[in-house]
């Protein structure tokens, strides 16, 4: 127990390569985020592209999910994973090669490896992350979990400080360069590393199968309560992660450099969050759950209303802390309480929730018209513990009647 559980999971080989495959594609989708952004609003002077680009990543991780979901049983994780990275390997490569060539390919180019990447982050939670779970002892599976949970907070501030390098000392080709890189060394990571999941050989229907996987989850009051949240999360938490910047300039009107300070107090919060929750692993995962996303929700509400520097600072970090605990322990359940032979189709019903950040960015883009970005904070942190409440009201009924 301890600390001990975080050395012994990188005993295994296949822990190891799985981890390092997730941590390069999670590298690139965050690199993505930021050079996308920038690179959409050069080359067109709209900055609703940008919206467009992130609506088309979310879109295809749900669409993904959603096929994934009733037929996840039936593939080979390891042939996924490494159809969909070397597919973002090879489309990185043309776009790159399209400004030598003058092909005017730069901002189709942006929505394709947006929407690829989007179906590569569906398949990384459906068969990555459920291989990486399987390559350990019963255990260390939420210790093995919870770190590769963790790396994608790590990411979150290596991705933007290697795209913040490249915008401003390379060329723009040179950033689909690095992507094509990227995503070709995790697929020589995937290539070699067989899958043990007991592959079904179920034919049945799309609907058939789909219901089947969704039977699983409503008999499982834990695996629903998480595929109900987590919608929850990804509109409602996730945009505030883009807002930080923005508020902490219009409370305080310090300059770029003190603001990505206060800033990097959220992500260093998710750091030592992932730390803590890998190191101890709690036994009532499910309470657990519930209460980091309430926490976060009332975090969000209290930093869009506080005026104290230091208080906001402080919020941050605890919403850090809240905001990896909940991802560990989200992760850690769908692997746990699904069957093993269903455990790539429940992944991929989660990531069809996770999909749902495009309302998310949408209801951003709706109230930003009506209110400021503290108001639209403090709307967003309420709207959370409100539509929590009502989803705890309706599993609380639906067991009373179970």
């Amino acid at each position: 127990m301890g600390f001990q559980l975080t050395y012994d999971i990188w005993k295994y080989k296949s822990f190891r390569k799985l981890f390092y495959a997730g941590f390069l594609t999670s590298i690139s989708r965050w690199f993505e985020f930021l050079t996308f952004s920038i690179l959409s609003w050069e080359l067109t002077g709209n900055a609703a592209i940008v919206g467009y680009i992130m609506t088309a990543r979310f879109i295809s991780l749900a669409i993904t999910g959603l096929f994934f979901s009733a037929n996840g049983s039936l593939f080979s994780g390891q042939k996924v994973m490494v159809f969909f990275t070397g597919l973002c390997s090879v489309f990185s490569f043309i776009v790159f090669l399209s400004f030598y060539i003058d092909l005017k390919l730069e901002l189709i180019g942006l929505f394709l490896i947006s929407a690829l990447s989007g179906s590569l982050w569906s398949v990384d939670f459906s068969f990555r992350r459920r291989m990486l779970g399987d390559a350990l002892p019963t255990q260390l599976i939420p210790t093995g979990v919870s770190i590769d949970v963790l790396s994608t907070h790590a990411t979150r501030l290596i991705g933007p400080i290697a795209g913040g390098v490249f915008l401003g000392y390379w060329e723009p080709n040179f950033i689909f360069l690095f992507l094509s890189v990227l995503y070709f060394l995790s697929t020589l990571l995937v290539f070699y590393e067989k899958d043990s999941n007991q592959f079904s050989n179920d034919k049945s229907s799309f609907g058939k199968l789909f219901l089947e996987v969704i039977s699983e989850v409503s008999k499982k009051s834990t695996l629903i309560t998480v595929i109900l949240l987590t919608p929850l999360f990804n509109i409602f938490a996730l945009p505030f992660l883009s807002l930080i910047g923005i508020l902490v300039i219009e409370k305080f009107s310090i300059n770029p450099f003190n603001t990505g300070i206060i800033v990097s107090f959220e992500g260093l919060g998710a750091f030592i969050g992932g730390v803590l929750i890998s190191a101890f692993p709690p036994v009532r995962k499910k309470l657990y759950f519930c209460l980091t996303l309430l926490a976060l929700f009332i975090f969000i509400s209290l930093i869009a209303i506080s005026n104290s520097m230091i208080l906001l600072t402080v919020l941050l970090f605890l919403a850090g802390i809240v905001t990896s605990s909940y991802s560990a322990l989200q992760s850690s359940i769908i692997y746990l309480y699904s069957t093993p032979a269903l455990r790539s189709s429940t992944f991929s019903l989660l990531t069809i929730a996770i999909g749902s950040g495009a309302l998310g960015t949408l209801n951003i883009s709706f109230m930003s018209k009506y209110f400021t970005t503290q108001q639209l904070t403090f709307i967003m942190g309420l709207e959370g513990i409100l539509f929590f409440v009502l989803v705890l009201m309706f599993l609380n009924i639906k067991n009373k009647n179970s």
